[in-house]
């Protein structure tokens, strides 16, 4: 818990320092898990998974983002990744499509297309996925605190205002089919569900090269899960960084975080990018101190819309959180050149 001797603001509408919340709840969540029928020129819902069977660890991701646009008609980026973390065996499928190719509904989480099915039912969950050699299917249900991100959900990505909320402790089940043969599994699995306004004057295709982020989502050894980013805009050199702590009561803390250490960079084979293996997450006033681990493997997820390079991996967590020590395991998603 949080130390008794720090100070904590109790906020309806947080503020960037440390704030915290009574139970947060979403009082409209099937409306918004589903499409928001055009009302936003971009949507994305993101699942990120690691699973266990048969004495085997796999790492599975879905992604899909709807971008809309005045010059042409709405597309969707369709990413998928499966990966074998003992052999380091991928599989993947990387498709924009435009949005009339899919089957997406406004009232309920349902979208279908030629290699991914999800639904949702409240806080159930279902997905299937065929990809070349494999096919996966998966269901689940909520049974953590839903995460808003700062408590009420509002962000702002390079001054855009956008919305975002997780899933962050889904326990699933199903199976994972490789080269014909199924093998039963289990795992975790963290759902972002995000939408709202692009920057300005920025798409998926151009100044890319001026900005960059990188997004942690551990869930820890103590029933604590956060949602932490920063952002780095070089034509500005402004540097946002944003840290959501939800607790096992539901409970939010809006952290004010260092700024992230990021060190022990590896060179990519596929694209000649760095990223950094190792993180440090920190907030000296709330005795928190998170070491996070990244094993690098071959994540790189190169997108049809814009070319955008992005790694998406698993990370290991250990280190100490508001005085208390955890370990913990999560998720990473890494867009930009990192020095």
């Amino acid at each position: 818990m949080i130390p008794r001797s720090k100070t904590a603001t109790v906020a309806t509408n947080f503020v960037p320092d440390v704030a915290m919340s009574t139970p947060v709840r979403h009082s409209n969540l099937e409306h918004d898990l589903a499409w928001h029928q055009g009302k936003h020129p971009m949507e994305s819902w993101h699942f990120a998974t690691n699973l266990r069977g048969d004495g085997k660890q796999y790492s599975f991701r879905v992604h899909l983002v709807i971008v809309e646009t005045d010059q042409e008609e709405p597309q969707v980026s369709i990413g998928l990744c499966l990966i074998d973390q003992d052999t380091g065996w991928i599989r993947e499928i990387e498709n924009t499509v435009p949005l009339s190719d899919i089957v997406i509904r406004s009232d309920v989480l349902q979208i279908s297309s030629q290699a991914l099915e999800i639904r949702s039912k409240g806080t159930d969950m279902s997905l299937t996925a065929e990809l070349p050699d494999a096919f996966v299917e998966l269901s689940g249900t909520v049974g953590t605190p839903i995460l808003i991100n700062n408590g009420q959900g509002s962000i702002s990505f390079f001054g855009a205002q956008q919305y975002k909320f997780a899933f962050p402790g889904m326990q699933v089940s199903g199976a994972v089919t490789l080269m014909g043969k199924r093998q039963t599994v289990t795992g975790a699995m963290w759902f972002n569900r995000q939408w709202g306004d692009l920057p300005r004057r920025f798409t998926l295709d151009r100044n890319l090269e001026q900005r960059q982020w990188i997004c942690l989502y551990p869930s820890l050894s103590n029933g604590v899960s956060i949602s932490a980013s920063q952002v780095w805009d070089f034509r500005t050199s402004r540097v946002d960084t944003n840290c959501t702590v939800v607790l096992p009561d539901g409970t939010h803390v809006v952290e004010k975080i260092q700024p992230l250490e990021l060190s022990d960079y590896v060179d990519s084979r596929r694209s000649a990018r760095r990223y950094p293996r190792h993180v440090i997450l920190s907030n000296p006033a709330l005795e928190t101190c998170l070491q996070i681990s990244l094993p690098y493997q071959e994540r790189e997820i190169v997108s049809k819309m814009g070319g955008m390079i992005k790694f998406d991996g698993r990370m290991v967590v250990d280190g100490f959180i508001f005085g208390d020590r955890v370990t913990g395991d999560g998720f990473v998603e890494m867009v930009g050149r990192w020095r």
